[in-house]
């Protein structure tokens, strides 16, 4: 049964993806009004743009989910709005009337590469994670006017779990794809490779990768293999993390063999060399881990020359003004709350709490993953998948658990005039009509890219 006095409250969500949409469902369904501000026409966040588009299964479970739970007649979805930029935040708080906000921005923001003054090669000798991902998932698109990128052969990637290998993946795969075509006239989609893996194509047409002119490119990790995080520990037991190090260690020699490329442990980047105003080759320090810590080889180094390097270090929430923050993360009234510092009605969930963008990294807020992998699962080429599906299911979960506090707090506050109310329909009313926005159905159906599996069936 809803209570009539739920009616009376709008709250408005600040990112429309897994968090966001989930939050706003299970308020929608106790009865409450509410507004989602989303940044992108679409509001399927990294579901959309920081998987490489080969995740075709996964995009579209995940899509519709969301697609379900923000096509509800108590949600009003508002697309192309950044606040910020477009929205002032505090103008949102105060003066909207809404009577809770709800931080559930994703991570789009790379997290900074630690060399000095290297971000003079963005784009140009330097390619960041999100921006690869973006490019590689549009560029078949044919109104697709975006930044234009070329993996070179002896590229080298700095960063380390899953994320990190579907980098290594496509730019292996986009390198020898086009070789292929160019040097033998052979034609192989995007699919066939993720799903064969480079080896055993070049295998059986009984050509190497030097036949080909290329080298590969190269992975260089902080830690080692054992340490990535491609496997979680079923529990604490020395037992438990033994074998996940292990699984891990088999997983990432696994990828390096069937996508030919190179890997390298123990280092981390500190300096870059240029030539004649070019990225030329960056220096990396040699670690040693002593127990989990990692300790710098005092005055040992090594230096990769190369004609790009790509970032693949994990992603943070962008910076809302107005907000407070300690370092990356948001400042919270209570150490395992969700209320915002100096708010009484601003909260936040997901990732906007954590300040970590890496899935692998944010373990959702307030819990750690719990393990629904099987370890044989973990031996499917689908490794990807299987992960991020429990991930999200999980971190349902425990925004349904945040949502329930905040949901007492909701409650705690005086019920909306019907002026703030009306002037809520007609402020979102006018953001949505400036961008030509109808119904979410359509709106989805309209914005929704070409998909590169559908061309190809063409």
């Amino acid at each position: 049964m809803i209570d009539n006095k739920s009616k009376k409250h709008y709250i408005a969500i600040i990112g429309g993806s897994i968090s966001g949409s989930e939050a706003a469902f299970i308020l929608a369904e106790k009865g409450y009004r509410v507004v989602v501000f989303e940044m992108n026409d679409l509001p399927y966040g990294k579901i959309e743009d920081g998987l490489p588009n080969w995740h075709i299964n996964l995009r579209n479970k995940q899509e519709k989910n969301i697609d379900l739970k923000l096509n509800h007649p108590n949600v009003r979805y508002v697309p192309n709005v950044r606040i910020g930029d477009d929205l002032d935040f505090d103008d949102l708080v105060i003066n909207w009337g809404f009577t809770v906000v709800i931080l559930a921005n994703g991570a789009w923001k790379d997290r900074a590469l630690p060399i000095s003054n290297i971000d003079k090669f963005i784009d140009y000798g330097l390619i960041y994670q999100n921006s690869l991902l973006h490019w590689f998932n549009h560029k078949h698109e044919p109104h697709y006017d975006g930044i234009q990128y070329e993996i070179k052969d002896g590229t080298v990637v700095i960063g380390g779990g899953l994320a990190s290998l579907d980098v290594m993946k496509l730019g292996m795969i986009e390198m020898v794809q086009k070789e292929l075509s160019k040097q033998k006239g052979i034609d192989i989609d995007l699919f066939t490779f993720e799903k064969k893996g480079i080896l055993k194509i070049l295998d059986e047409l009984e050509i190497s990768l030097s036949d080909l002119g290329l080298k590969g490119m190269t992975l260089v990790y902080r830690r080692t293999a054992y340490d990535m995080p491609l496997k979680t520990p079923r529990d604490d037991s020395d037992e438990s993390i033994q074998k996940a190090r292990e699984v891990s260690n088999r997983l990432l020699h696994k990828y390096a063999s069937n996508f030919l490329f190179e890997f390298v442990p123990l280092g981390s980047p500190i300096e870059k060399i240029e030539k004649n105003g070019k990225l030329h080759a960056v220096i990396f320090q040699k670690n040693e881990l002593v127990g989990s810590k990692i300790l710098p080889l005092k005055d040992e180094t090594f230096t990769l020359i190369t004609p790009l390097l790509i970032s693949s270090i994990g992603s943070l929430p962008d910076r809302i003004s107005g907000l407070p923050y300690d370092g990356s993360t948001l400042e919270m009234k209570n150490k395992n709350g969700y209320m915002v510092k100096g708010f009484t009605n601003v909260f936040a969930i997901g990732n906007a709490v954590t300040g970590r963008g890496n899935i692998q990294e944010s373990k959702a807020h307030g819990t750690m993953m719990t393990n629904k992998i099987i370890d044989h699962h973990l031996e499917k080429e689908d490794l990807f998948e299987e992960w991020l599906v429990n991930y999200n299911e999980n971190l349902k979960s425990v925004v349904q658990e945040q949502i329930e506090e905040i949901d007492k707090e909701i409650k705690s506050k005086e019920i909306m005039p019907d002026e703030i109310i009306e002037g809520i329909l007609d402020k979102s009313a006018a953001l949505q009509k400036k961008i030509g926005y109808t119904t979410y159905e359509k709106w989805i159906k309209l914005k929704t890219p070409i998909r590169l599996e559908d061309m190809l069936k063409k």
